[in-house]
C-alpha cells in the first residue's frame, strides 16, 4: 500500500494568531513487518481567543498522538480496534483541554474542534467533533463524511429558516460539540472502504467556507499531488476571503496493494455507533 500525504496551515488575511493545529503521522516504521502503513491524519481549529483557542488544538493533537502511539505499543495491529482506540484517544483530548480550562482561568471557555482519518490497508475510520470536515474525493465526485456540529448546519437541516436567514444571522458561526466545554463529549465515527485513486481531505472551516466543494474537487483533479493541492488550496483560500485560519491535510491512496477492490460508491459511507 502506498500513500501520498501532506498539510498545510496558515494564518489567513484577518487574523493575527493561527488557533489551528493539524498532524500526518506515519506508524509504518514504528510496526515491525506491518505493510498496511497506518497512517495518522488530524485537523483541530480552537475556539476561545487566541491564547485559549491555540491552546486547545495543541493540547487536542498532542494528546491524540500520545495515546495513539501509545496503543500501537501494547498491540499488533490486527488486534486492535480502530474505532474505540480512536474515540477514547479523543476522549483523552477532550479530558485534558477541559482540565487545563478549569485549572487556569486564563484559559476559561477554551475549546476546539477535531477531525482525524485513521488509515489502514483498505479501510478509512473517520472520526469529528465540531465543524471541522473529512471529503472523500472519488473519480469525479466530491462527497462530504462528517456532519457538521454547528447551529448553522442543525438549521439547515431542519430546513425551517430560510438560507439567507441562516447567514445573517448572529449564532451562524456557533458549534454545537467540541472538545473542552465539558468532561465528555460525544464523538462521530465514519467507515470508508478505500480503493485506489482516493483521496481523503480533511480541512477547518477557513478552506471550506472560501472554496466551494466542487472548485475543490477541480482543484484535486488538476494537481494531483497532495503537496501542490494543499498549498493551492490555501492560496486560494487566501485569495478569495482570507478571514479565517486556513488548515488543510490530504492523503492520496496511489496503490492498495494485491487486494482487488469491487468500486464502492461514497454513499455507502456509514455512521458507526459509538464504542
Amino acid at each position: 500500500m502506498k500513500i501520498d500525504f501532506f498539510g498545510h496551515t496558515d494564518i489567513g488575511k484577518k487574523r493575527k494568531f493561527n488557533e489551528d493545529n493539524y498532524i500526518c503521522v506515519d506508524f509504518a516504521d514504528s510496526i515491525p513487518g506491518e505493510d498496511k502503513s497506518p497512517l495518522l491524519l488530524a485537523v483541530a481549529d480552537g475556539i476561545g481567543g487566541h491564547v485559549g483557542g491555540e491552546t486547545a488544538s495543541s493540547v487536542a493533537i498532542d494528546a491524540l498522538h500520545k495515546r495513539i502511539e501509545k496503543d500501537f505499543k501494547k498491540k499488533i495491529p490486527k488486534a486492535l480496534n480502530v474505532q474505540k482506540i480512536m474515540e477514547d484517544a479523543i476522549q483523552d483530548s477532550n479530558h485534558d483541554i477541559f482540565r487545563e480550562a478549569t485549572e487556569n482561568k486564563a484559559l476559561t471557555g477554551m475549546g476546539t474542534t477535531l477531525v482525524t482519518a485513521f488509515i489502514t490497508g483498505d479501510e478509512a475510520l473517520i472520526s469529528n467533533v465540531g465543524d471541522s470536515r473529512a471529503y472523500l474525493i472519488r473519480d469525479h465526485e466530491i462527497n462530504q463524511v462528517t456532519h457538521d456540529h454547528s447551529w448553522k448546519a442543525e438549521q439547515l437541516k431542519m430546513n425551517v429558516l430560510s438560507k439567507k436567514e441562516i447567514l445573517d444571522s448572529p449564532f451562524k458561526h456557533t458549534i454545537t460539540r467540541s472538545l473542552g466545554f465539558q468532561s465528555d463529549v460525544q464523538v462521530d465515527s465514519f467507515q470508508i472502504d478505500l480503493i485506489e485513486d482516493d483521496y481523503i481531505l480533511l480541512c477547518s472551516d477557513g478552506l471550506y467556507e472560501s472554496i466551494p466543494d466542487p472548485i475543490m474537487l477541480k482543484m484535486v483533479h488538476k494537481h494531483k499531488k497532495t503537496e501542490k493541492i494543499c498549498r493551492r488550496m490555501v492560496k486560494t483560500a487566501n485569495q478569495r476571503s482570507g478571514h479565517d485560519n486556513i488548515t488543510v491535510v490530504i492523503a492520496h491512496i496511489t496503490e492498495l496493494g494485491d487486494k482487488d477492490k469491487a468500486k464502492i460508491p461514497p454513499t455507502d459511507t456509514i455512521l458507526l455507533p459509538p464504542k
